[in-house]
């Protein structure tokens, strides 16, 4: 099988970070979750990618299920479903992975389910044994998320991950990262991760040119 890559080798320091928690809250099934917020274009969707690709090819002998939720499944999810299949051709492991219904990439017996958390979407009834993740949480129905999508991990201990960006301080996303924060400050495990633009240019000179 080819080599995947080791997420150092793709990821900057501050995606990093991320990186290790989250796989670290899934090897030990700890059920943890995260919030992650960063200014547009700081490669949130590529750390969710790489992660992605990262487990699906860790369990690819195993049949364990990722779910990745949007506020719309065109364009949102579609486009993590696209940057996803172009991820595992560029490991290599293109041959061995297959697309479902144009809504699931399968790796093995592995799978990454991508969803819609649109108000009105039909999702209840699907299990993720390893990753929960919603993009754009700031866009997301609060009841919806918890309603439908965070039962899905109520008995399988999954990883539960939330990224977006800030808005007025009255949406799911920020609510949890305050709930996070307060977490933090009882237990010192570090659930909320967040960087300004300023942390982003500082690694990716290409962006600090466009800011």
């Amino acid at each position: 099988m080819a080599r995947v890559f080791p997420l150092r080798n793709v990821l900057r320091p501050y995606q990093l970070e991320v990186a290790r928690a989250v796989l670290e809250s899934v090897r030990r099934r700890l059920g943890l979750t995260f919030t992650v917020m960063m200014s547009r274009q700081a490669g949130k969707n590529e750390l969710s990618a790489q992660m992605e690709l990262y487990l699906l090819a860790r369990h690819l002998h195993r049949p364990e299920e990722l779910v990745k939720c949007a506020p719309t499944f065109d364009p949102q999810a579609r486009i993590s479903l696209r940057r996803l299949w172009q991820r595992l051709e560029e490991a290599g492991l293109g041959e061995l992975a297959s697309l479902e219904e144009g809504r699931a990439v399968r790796l093995g017996r592995a799978r990454q389910l991508f969803l819609s958390a649109e108000p009105g979407a039909h999702v209840v009834g699907h299990t993720a044994t390893l990753l929960l993740e919603v993009d754009e949480a700031q866009e997301v129905d609060r009841e919806k998320f918890q309603r439908d999508f965070l039962p899905m991990v109520a008995a399988t201990g999954a990883t539960v991950v939330l990224y977006g960006t800030p808005w007025d301080g009255s949406t799911l996303l920020e609510e949890m990262a305050e709930h996070h924060r307060e977490l933090e400050r009882r237990d010192g495990v570090r659930r909320h991760f967040q960087w300004d633009w300023q942390e982003v240019a500082r690694h990716n000179p290409a962006y600090a040119r466009f800011v």
